[in-house]
Parts: C-alpha cells; sequence; structure tokens
C-alpha cells in the first residue's frame, strides 16, 4: 500500500516537471519569435506571439 502511495506521488512529480520543462521551451520559443517579428516590424506576428506568450505564463 506504501509502495502504490509512492509510486502515485512520483508519478505526480514526474509529470509537474515535464510539464514545466514544456512551458519553458514554448515561451523560450515563442520570445524567439516575438523577437523575429519586431526585427521583420510584423505586428500581426508580434501581436499573434505576444498573447501567447501571456497566455502562458498566466497558466493557460
Amino acid at each position: 500500500m506504501i509502495f502504490a502511495v509512492y509510486a502515485l506521488a512520483i508519478d505526480k512529480y514526474i509529470e509537474v516537471v515535464w510539464e514545466t520543462a514544456v512551458r519553458k521551451h514554448q515561451i523560450a520559443e515563442l520570445r524567439t519569435l516575438i523577437d523575429q517579428a519586431l526585427d521583420e516590424r510584423d505586428k500581426e506576428v508580434f501581436y499573434k506571439y505576444s498573447t501567447e506568450l501571456n497566455r502562458l505564463k498566466k497558466g493557460g
């Protein structure tokens, strides 16, 4: 019984670590795309990726 609870806790921990890593990667990628949009003076793309970045930062 204790092993099952421990295994469940480990699974949850791994899930949280994975989701955090994926979110950090997505944020870094969006920042790169935002920088490119700024360099190209592309307002539409800038707003699109900025909106997505804000959504990710809020946890959505």
